[in-house]
């Protein structure tokens, strides 16, 4: 049953696909499109970045007086996005260009060599242009390239729900609540994790990175969070939420959180990390299979308690197993024990 509806979907999926490849002809007509660029990563041979073409509904910036209705009708404004497929963005950085299509979600990968770009800084900007306008009006935007610096001590693999932001991400209606009602200015972060993640960071010195099962939809109030709570900036890897022969809207959870981890972990193989995570989901298992296909990339992980006794005597013994392999899984009720262990191991 469960194939059935997938095909279902994903047929369902396609011919809609075929009528906003028309709608999207049309658009860049109206000239009412926007390059979305996702903050990307880069190492001293290539650089990789996601971003997507949509349709630009000019949604205003959060204010902390946003009333809920305003929140919701924003946040709808940010999951109902537009695509535009099949068009062509064309980037620019160090002397050297490469071109990407949008796929059938808009969606535009860059992949290329590392130009040679310096080596004395975390940041680096990617110019990008549609290059497809019907009108030949300049359509561009600004993306920024994340490459640790050769003295970085270690890296930061960090969930975003439950782990820095407030998500109440095991009780649906919670978490349905604080999305739709609440913004990037009024959510809230756990006590004490920007200066936990800036600790880190140690002046840009050591790269965070973010994996998360949110919608790439909710980027933007992502980022806008991290900004306003002074969480440090890093690449974000997060889920495509539609159909396909192998998924049916949603990606599994583990699947897709460990797949990026591992993608993270082979693009900086001489890199050690430390994996951020909660206990409301299923982060300490993804992280006992990340330790046990990569244990010597993995310095520690670290996991925030956020369920009830039961739960928690699971994960107990899922950080009793991992520590017995010979690296650290710590269960933390709070970032001030998160941070007495890290100053424990000299990592702050």
């Amino acid at each position: 049953m469960k194939n059935t509806l997938k095909k279902t979907a994903n047929t369902a999926d396609n011919a809609f696909d075929t009528l906003t490849q028309n709608l999207s002809q049309r658009l860049m007509a109206d000239g009412n499109v926007h390059i979305h660029p996702y903050n990307g990563m880069g190492n001293q041979e290539r650089l990789y970045m996601r971003g997507r073409v949509l349709l630009d509904k000019e949604i205003p910036k959060a204010k902390d007086q946003d009333s809920y209705l305003k929140n919701l009708l924003n946040t709808w404004q940010h999951v109902t996005s537009v695509e535009i497929t099949d068009t062509r963005v064309g980037a620019k950085i160090g002397g050297a260009t490469h071109v990407a299509t949008t796929d059938d979600e808009g969606f535009f990968e860059i992949e290329m060599e590392n130009p040679g770009l310096p080596e004395d800084k975390l940041w680096h900007e990617i110019e990008l242009e549609l290059l497809d306008r019907p009108d030949g009006l300049p359509e561009t935007a600004t993306g920024q390239i994340m490459i640790p610096q050769a003295n970085a001590e270690f890296g930061v693999i960090s969930d975003i729900d439950d782990t820095v932001l407030q998500s109440k991400a095991t009780n649906y209606l919670a978490a349905a609540t604080l999305m739709f009602f609440k913004n990037a200015k009024t959510r809230l972060p756990f006590d004490g994790v920007a200066k936990l993640y800036q600790s880190l960071q140690k002046n840009g010195r050591n790269p965070i990175l973010y994996v998360s099962s949110s919608p790439w939809n909710l980027y933007e109030l992502l980022t806008d969070f991290f900004e306003y709570q002074n969480v440090p900036a890093g690449p974000l890897f997060l889920a495509d939420y539609g159909f396909s022969a192998e998924q049916f809207i949603k990606p599994s959870h583990g699947n897709h959180k460990l797949e990026q981890i591992e993608h993270i972990l082979n693009f900086y193989p001489n890199q050690q990390f430390i994996l951020m995570g909660d206990s409301g989901q299923k982060d300490p298992e993804i992280y006992q299979k990340a330790v046990a296909k990569h244990a010597g990339q993995i310095k520690a992980c670290v996991i925030r308690d956020v369920t009830n006794a039961r739960r928690d005597q699971q994960v107990a013994q899922i950080a009793a197993d991992v520590t017995a392999t010979g690296t650290d899984m710590i269960f933390a009720s709070d970032s001030a024990e998160m941070e007495t262990y890290f100053q424990k191991q000299g990592l702050m």
